[in-house]
């Protein structure tokens, strides 16, 4: 089978598919044939050598495919099932435990960027049934972190106001999931066109921070001096501007650092407004389950900017590293 690895030293230029041995199944494992992986940041950082990952390393978290084969012991799943895989695998429920965090696929143990996955049942989930296998690829780390953040950590109500930053994966689900809750969305990004894409996806508002480079004072006047109940902190790297642009007693979910591990923070704008910065890892595998009978239950699609073949491999990492896409970048094999 094919496996996409890191082989010799980190950097794009170092990944490359590999023949390996199709995994052997354990009693509480699950054999998956992999359709369909979507890239994350993650998957980025990693062979750029951001975690210092031991080498070889085969890449990525998020994948979907058929169960092709069961272990004696597993009661969750038949052959023919389309799951997807659950990215902190030990993570079933409850709250996140330091433990748990030795499990995260792809990062603390190899990928499953293969033709093939053996996994324990803990680590797969059955997809949506309104969802492909490719839309499914999505959802494991770009879709549940965004769920976590509006459900679980911002607590986001009807009538309540979101601020997105860029169009990647992660704010777009984003978007999707605040419009299902009936909340209000301002999304703010560097490129007209795709925010007019945001816009037909029932984003209320947009800020072209290219336009507008003191882009706070527009949510601020979007919201009547108000500010925003809830935001979801990408960048990191202007995040003064994101305290200024939220409502007194808000919450900043911090779900990305584009813009670097480090920033100037204002400890006087974050005591003035009485904000609390939450920081999230993806999330459980209950709140997996809650997500796909949400995205079941109102038929949301996975936006997916574009589908590359296996063979395309380095004309894929290269137009993701770029940030070309809207949504989702997925690779099928």
């Amino acid at each position: 089978m094919k496996a996409i690895i890191v082989r010799s030293g980190y950097g794009l230029e170092n990944i490359l598919t590999e023949e390996r041995a199709i995994p052997n199944v354990q009693a509480n494992e699950v054999l998956v044939k992999v359709k369909s992986m979507s890239l994350n940041q993650l998957d980025l950082m990693i062979a750029k050598g951001a975690f210092g990952t031991k080498l070889p390393h085969i890449l990525g978290s998020d994948v979907a495919g058929v169960v092709e084969k069961i272990g004696i012991n597993v009661s969750l799943f038949n052959v023919g099932d389309i799951v997807s895989t659950h990215f902190i695998q030990s993570w079933q429920s409850g709250s996140l435990k330091e433990s748990y965090l030795q499990s995260r696929l792809g990062t603390n143990v190899q990928g499953v960027f293969s033709e093939y996955i053996s996994l324990p049942e803990c680590s797969l989930v059955k997809i949506p049934s309104n969802l492909t296998v490719e839309e499914a690829s999505t959802l494991p780390i770009a879709g549940l972190t965004a769920w976590e953040a509006l459900v679980n950590a911002g607590n986001l109500k009807a009538g309540q106001t979101v601020l997105l930053q860029g169009t990647g994966g992660v704010s777009i689900f984003a978007l999707q999931f605040a419009k299902m809750l009936g909340a209000k969305v301002i999304i703010i990004s560097g490129s007209a066109e795709k925010l007019k894409k945001a816009k037909s996806l029932g984003a209320d508002e947009t800020i072209n921070y290219k336009i507008d480079k003191n882009w706070q004072e527009k949510v601020l006047e979007l919201t009547n001096g108000i500010g925003v109940d809830l935001a979801l902190e990408i960048s990191w790297a202007e995040i003064s501007k994101t305290i200024q642009a939220m409502k007194l007693g808000g919450k900043i979910i911090v779900v990305g650092l584009l813009g670097g591990a480090n920033a100037d923070l204002s400890v006087f704008g974050i005591m003035q407004k009485s904000i609390s910065i939450i920081g999230i890892q993806v999330g459980s595998k209950s709140s997996f389950e809650d997500m796909n009978k949400a995205i079941q239950i109102n038929n949301i699609k996975p936006v997916i900017n574009t589908i590359f073949q296996i063979s395309e491999l380095s004309e894929a990492l290269t137009y993701f590293d770029k940030g070309k896409h809207f949504g989702k970048v997925v690779l099928a094999f």
